[in-house]
């Protein structure tokens, strides 16, 4: 009897949908478009390398509030008199850190490990613990140059996210020819249940681990959600101490402070591009931002720098989403204003849009149908889906964040006739001043917050306008811009025009380069 070929040969591996997956869809539609070379489809579908590891760190005290129920047993508890104020650090989640010595000194009335403070409220003294964390750091791709993407400190990570966050990137830098990769990585935790200290034992512990990955000619870090210029010094300081050239090392992180390294104008970046695109978007058609109405989901750094520059571009904000609230004003809310309140605000906590006296608080079901012209979606990736994308009343997307919209609701938003600016090209901003600063460190220069806008402004219109020619296919050669090279006979929508656009583009290097062998 002949033997069975399939015999204890393990069956085929059935494809399963994940986040990656369906991120990567865009990738494989314009590749089927453009009729991407297949070797070269195969050194992009995945990551070159996707490190996991993890951090530990000794957390400090802390006192947990008592619920009222829990807090009758100790009615009689007397006050303890805090001396050292600046001991105590709150936090989001309504806990206090016990920094160094904060009670000592104090007049402490402590029964059972629980004891009342001026606040009125019964807390339990609950002594710190070591803890782990799993961090990441995914590199996608180096054809272009040095691996280049942000580092997130959220709860809700993954490596499937960075896979897809840093894919995004060597989309992203290749369409705003930065000549860097793409790169993504981070921390599972919850920055905003964790004391200053601690953060900063973990980011220099994190860095420790990472060190031997990077460096500012191989993988260069930026701030992402929940890190921020603090973050890119304590990195730049763990990975350079010691060095003999320390200076020249700078770039190894950007987003600094401009006393330090950073560049002007970068911490505005993100916000800033997204305002170019949709001002280039209007440019188009004849019109201008001034007068024009707009919704912002989400408001840490894009979304509140953003709302604020296309505020002073003349149109009007009516409402914003964040995690924790929703607020609307059909007179318009001043950006200015609350973006103090949420982060110059010493009592915010939780950095909230929840509670701003300047507009009246709705739902965030309502807030997807406010009509406007056009809304930002900048926080996280997923917000928009097919259901919301058909109540949705505005007439424009332009997405702050990465991946804000599903692939179902890109095929609804587009039956409904909403245009689409992509996050490719609208949130580009924030890694083209990152490659700005990059030069800056390099050069030992330091430049002026209004030519690094205007190269960024140049940058950003430029290629946009590249991109809404392959979409319309309608090649031409402008005193700006040169889309001839790209167009591909037959017209798209930009989500599809962007990945075509950046997959021309690093195919050229593969081509023209050839493969190591």
């Amino acid at each position: 009897m002949p033997p069975d070929e399939n015999y204890m040969r393990a069956p085929a591996p059935q494809p399963r949908k994940t986040l990656y997956t369906e991120a990567m869809e865009i990738f494989q539609h314009a590749a089927e478009l453009i009729k991407l070379d297949s070797r070269v489809r195969l050194e992009l579908e995945e990551p070159d390398y996707e490190h996991i590891f993890y951090v530990t760190t000794t957390l400090k005290d802390r006192l947990v509030p008592l619920t009222a129920e829990a807090a009758k047993g100790f009615a009689d508890l007397p006050v303890t008199t805090v001396r050292d104020q600046f001991g105590f650090e709150p936090l989001a989640d309504g806990k206090i850190i016990l920094n160094g010595k904060a009670l000592l000194g104090s007049d402490v009335n402590i029964r059972k490990g629980h004891l009342r403070l001026p606040d009125g409220n019964v807390y339990q003294l609950v002594p710190g613990v070591s803890e782990r964390f799993k961090a990441y750091r995914v590199q996608h791709n180096q054809a272009r140059g040095p691996y280049k993407g942000g580092i997130r400190y959220h709860r809700e990570v993954s490596l499937d996210l960075f896979k897809a966050l840093a894919a995004e990137m060597t989309w992203k830098t290749a369409i705003s020819e930065v000549p860097f990769g793409g790169g993504k990585g981070g921390i599972q935790l919850d920055p905003r249940s964790l004391g200053r200290e601690e953060l900063q034992n973990i980011s220099l512990r994190f860095m420790y681990k990472l060190k031997s990955m990077i460096g500012p000619n191989i993988d260069i870090p930026a701030p992402d959600v929940g890190t921020n210029g603090e973050i890119m010094a304590l990195f730049l300081r763990q990975y350079s101490d010691g060095e003999h050239e320390r200076h020249n090392m700078r770039g190894i992180v950007t987003g600094k402070d401009v006393r330090i390294g950073g560049s002007e104008g970068r911490v505005k970046a993100t916000g800033q591009g997204v305002a170019y695109c949709i001002e280039d978007y209007y440019l188009d058609r004849g019109e201008s931002l001034r007068g024009k109405t707009f919704t912002v989901q989400g408001f840490g750094n894009v979304g509140s720098h953003g709302a604020e520059i296309l505020q002073t571009m003349g149109a009007r904000l009516l409402a914003v989403n964040d995690a924790d609230g929703t607020i609307f004003n059909p007179d318009g809310i001043d950006a200015a204003a609350l973006l103090a309140y949420v982060h110059e605000n010493p009592k915010n906590l939780k950095r909230s849009v929840a509670g701003f006296p300047g507009a009246q608080a709705i739902s965030k079901k309502d807030f997807w149908e406010v009509q406007a012209d056009f809304c930002v979606p900048a926080a996280l990736g997923g917000e928009i889906t097919a259901d919301i994308a058909e109540k949705m009343k505005v007439k424009l997307i332009a997405e702050g964040a990465n991946g804000p919209t599903t692939p179902e609701a890109d095929k609804v938003l587009a039956k409904r006739g909403i245009d689409m600016i992509p996050d490719i090209i609208a949130n580009a901003g924030g890694v083209t001043v990152s490659y700005y600063e990059w030069i800056q460190n390099k050069r030992m220069e330091s430049w002026t917050e209004a030519e690094v806008n205007k190269r960024l402004e140049f940058a950003l219109k430029r290629n946009y306008r590249i991109i809404r020619d392959i979409a319309k296919n309608t090649p031409r050669k402008t005193d700006m811009h040169d889309s001839r090279r790209y167009c591909i006979g037959q017209t798209m929508d930009t989500r599809a025009a962007a990945m075509c656009l950046a997959l021309k583009r690093i195919e050229a290097h593969y081509l023209l380069e050839g493969f190591s062998q």
